[in-house]
């Protein structure tokens, strides 16, 4: 059955939606923070917290990993990097970390239609003119999230962007991750740097030093790395985190969403200088990760929308036990 609670999370007001198999809270003044994301048949919290940083707003310009890497869902536009937007006319106008929708409140909106919950973030660019909306359908006794985006360029002149989703995933050892066979990952940086070596294709699973995929290893591997694939052939839409007691699903189309990336983080790397993170962001993409910059002057592969045009795409993140 349906329903909707409102609480205050350290400070910040959220909106927890259950449908009888899945639970989804959402925080609004943080950006459209997803800040959890559970499984109520067997309680199964999917989405990871950070356990030293506060939830806090801050302002635009801000670092993302070193003041807002909490954890949960965030979303990732125009750029995943911190970087100088790459084209005219807005040439040299400086992309935040983790793009612009993070840091500063969204609009929202929710309603509420026979057997649904529909939950509609839309946030205005900042460095560049633009209407970013999600929009969350959430059914009764169902178990999948389906996410559907817009962006509207309001200028006369193109956008360029990569974007992703960014949820930081709970995960235990032993877990799996699964990716298409078919795809072709570029390496975006390693940790130790030697750990595949960076100018090779790779193809999933692969094996390296201390891992070996698709099972997560142990919590102090003291290994990090971050693929991102090129795009993917028709009807290779999809990535999984296989549990023992559920899975975490997503699917998607690769006309509109054509990659997937992946930042794992095995007790490698902190960004406060504490005990490292075990955690993993799976990512479906568009463009190459993670700089806007690199992806148009180095590999050729962002997406650009046209003046006063509009792209869409769409995401379904099913929990299954």
């Amino acid at each position: 059955m349906l329903s909707v609670a409102r609480s205050t999370i350290e400070g910040f007001d959220s909106l927890s939606i259950q449908t009888g198999v899945m639970e989804l809270s959402i925080i609004p003044e943080l950006g459209g923070k997803v800040n959890s994301l559970r499984d109520t048949r067997t309680g199964r919290e999917w989405l990871w917290r950070h356990p030293r940083f506060p939830y806090k707003q801050v302002p635009h310009g801000s670092s993302y990993t070193a003041a807002s890497d909490t954890g949960g869902w965030d979303e990732c536009f125009p750029s995943v990097a911190q970087c100088e937007y790459p084209s005219a006319p807005w040439r040299g106008a400086a992309i935040q970390d983790h793009g612009e929708l993070w840091s500063h409140s969204a609009e929202f909106e929710m309603d509420e239609p026979a057997g649904s919950i529909i939950l509609r973030t839309r946030w205005q660019g900042i460095v560049l003119p633009y209407t970013f909306t999600r929009v969350i359908v959430l059914n009764e006794n169902s178990s999948t999230a389906r996410v559907d985006y817009e962006v509207v360029n309001n200028s006369d002149q193109p956008i360029n962007y990569v974007w992703c989703i960014h949820p930081l995933l709970a995960i235990e050892p032993g877990m799996e991750l699964l990716l298409p066979s078919s795809a072709r990952f570029n390496v975006g940086g390693s940790i130790p740097q030697d750990l595949v070596p960076l100018e090779e294709k790779l193809q999933y699973p692969f094996v390296a030093s201390g891992l070996n995929f698709p099972t997560l290893p142990e919590t102090t591997a003291g290994r990090a790395i971050k693929i991102w694939s090129d795009p993917l052939p028709a009807g290779e839409g999809w990535a999984s985190l296989r549990a023992h007691d559920g899975e975490l699903k997503m699917l998607w189309d690769v006309a509109l969403l054509p990659q997937v990336a992946a930042w794992m983080n095995f007790g490698a790397w902190a960004a406060d200088g504490g005990t490292p993170y075990y955690n993993l962001g799976l990512e479906p993409c568009i463009g190459a990760q993670d700089s806007l910059n690199e992806a148009v002057n180095q590999y050729n592969l962002f997406a650009t929308i046209p003046p006063h045009g509009t792209k869409s795409w769409w995401l379904e993140i099913e929990l299954t036990a």
